[in-house]
């Protein structure tokens, strides 16, 4: 890649930003999928005449004889809803910085998780802070927890809005506990007091963090020639554009497979307009996913300790080099179902007016401490072992750039896609076939949520010397949307239609 082997030094620096906030990332990313690995080419910058990139026709990719294994865990939500503590009479505490008298008791600080010794707590923070400016608001909140043994990692967004106790400061958003804590001068500055922020209302010790502000992740994503994203919903807002005649530029995405430059992914991940505060959460994880993917491509892991002394331009971080070198050799060994995604959304949290008048969300307590214990939680030493369900795409929409996208959410969602494939035939309506001979541990339910499946679209036809377990129809009515619900609720599974299988070529 041109500058990295120069005496240019500022790409090389965000190459070094990029090895913190995709390799600390816990190097998320969908390794060994060489049908799903991004195309080589151009950066491409995406405004207004935004396309699709093509995908290329793959033909089905013949399995080994396969495992009937139960499904992988979904994000964890809770059975039930639990009541928000009561708005008490007393024990109310007062804003530093707004002069506001809060309505909410002042909580005992959160049970720390119970973890192994040799677990990681990286946070990971994306600010609104200018190069040189006063100090920002995180409005990127992701923690990512490293199991070294058996290697597995846990990516955990939370959102900028939701409403916490400040230690000191009293009913903040989180993503202003760092600006509080710089004004403030608290011992270790405004990094010290959101991480005391987060352990003291969610059990999260922080062992370890990276911050980058808007302008080191322009320039991360561009010197690394771009992102591909695959776009699920529609997204519609306008941004300010210094590169604009009218000094701002509308965006109107279609969902489909789309490569941005710097400035780009950064309207994706921060845009709220036509979606929310939690899709964005969504939105911000994918993307990290996305340049992981292209730092493999560029083989830059590889390259560590020469872009070591590069940086510090656009990122501050507390990790060492060695300890960088050490996640690197963690992630080396990761399988894509080794990595789970886990997202504060509704039923975890509800819209709460602040004092201030203020639009804020407040967690329902039992529930927010299900999804953290889960999310920072090793999975259970029977899960590792299991092989995941593999899967084949068959693309009926007619726009190519759909079967990569389903392809990805579910690698995303726990399974092995074997193979994506362009179909001639019209299908007008989605559908599934399910080739494994046992119900027990059917991802059914789970399938059936991710393509808005009701049970007569759901085919059986067991076949004990399968290829694939599952075969994915993509029709007309494919809605890729509905797969990023976050909650998925499990329910009954769908009793399935025994009809003849269609034939094994698209």
């Amino acid at each position: 890649m041109e500058g990295a082997a120069t005496q240019d030094r500022r790409p090389l620096a965000y190459l070094a930003d990029g090895l913190v906030l995709t390799v600390v990332l816990a190097l998320v990313t969908v390794v060994g999928h060489n049908f799903l690995a991004p195309d080589q080419q151009s950066t491409q910058a995406l405004a207004d005449s935004a396309t699709s990139v093509p995908t290329p026709t793959d033909s089905p990719v013949p399995s080994p004889t396969p495992t009937v294994t139960p499904s992988p865990p979904p994000t964890s939500t809770p059975a039930s809803t639990p009541a928000l503590t009561p708005t008490p009479t007393a024990s109310s505490v007062v804003s530093s910085t707004e002069g506001v008298t809060t309505s909410l008791p002042i909580p005992s600080p959160a049970p720390l998780v119970e973890q192994p010794e040799d677990t990681i707590n990286l946070l990971l923070l994306g600010s609104d802070q200018s190069t040189g400016g006063n100090p920002g608001r995180t409005d990127v909140i992701v923690v990512v927890t490293i199991f070294p043994d058996p290697p597995s990692v846990s990516l955990l967004s939370i959102p900028r809005d939701l409403y916490v106790y400040v230690p000191d400061v009293g009913f903040e958003r989180i993503n202003l506990a760092y600006r509080r804590g710089e004004q403030a001068n608290y011992e270790g500055g405004g990094i010290a007091l959101l991480q005391d922020t987060i352990e003291y209302n969610l059990g999260i010790r922080v062992h370890r963090w990276a911050q980058v502000d808007f302008d080191g992740f322009i320039g991360l994503v561009d010197a690394l020639g771009g992102v591909e994203i695959p776009v699920e919903c529609p997204l519609t807002d306008t941004f300010p554009d210094p590169d604009s005649e009218d000094g701002q530029t509308d965006v109107d995405w279609e969902p489909g497979i789309y490569f941005l430059d710097g400035k780009h992914t950064l309207w994706y991940v921060r845009s709220r307009w036509s979606t929310s505060d939690l899709d964005r959460n969504r939105r911000q994880q994918q993307v990290l996913r996305g340049l992981y993917d292209q730092i493999v491509t560029l083989d830059v892991i590889l390259r560590i300790p020469e872009v070591w002394d590069a940086l510090g331009e656009t990122v501050s971080t507390d990790l060492k080099l060695e300890e960088l070198i050490h996640l690197a050799s963690i992630g080396s060994g990761l399988d894509p179902t080794d990595v789970r995604s886990f997202l504060i959304t509704k039923g975890i949290v509800q819209g709460y007016v602040a004092p201030s008048g203020a639009q804020v969300l407040l967690a329902y307590e039992a529930a927010l401490r299900e999804l953290v214990d889960t999310a920072l939680t090793p999975p259970a030493a029977d899960r590792v072992d299991r092989e995941p369900f593999r899967v084949e795409v068959w693309n009926a929409t007619g726009d190519e750039g759909l079967g990569r996208v389903a392809a990805l959410r579910l690698g995303w969602e726990g399974f092995a896609v074997v193979s994506v494939s362009q179909v001639e035939s019209q299908y007008a309506q989605t559908l599934l076939f399910d080739y494994t001979t046992s119900p027990k541990g059917s991802p059914v339910p789970l399938l059936s949520s991710l393509y808005g499946l009701p049970g007569n679209r759901v085919i059986y036809a067991p076949a004990a010397d399968r290829e694939t377990d599952f075969r994915l129809v993509l029709g007309a009515d494919y809605d890729p949307c509905l797969a990023t619900r976050v909650n998925w609720w499990p329910e009954d599974l769908p009793t399935p239609t025994p009809v003849a299988t269609p034939s094994t070529s698209p």
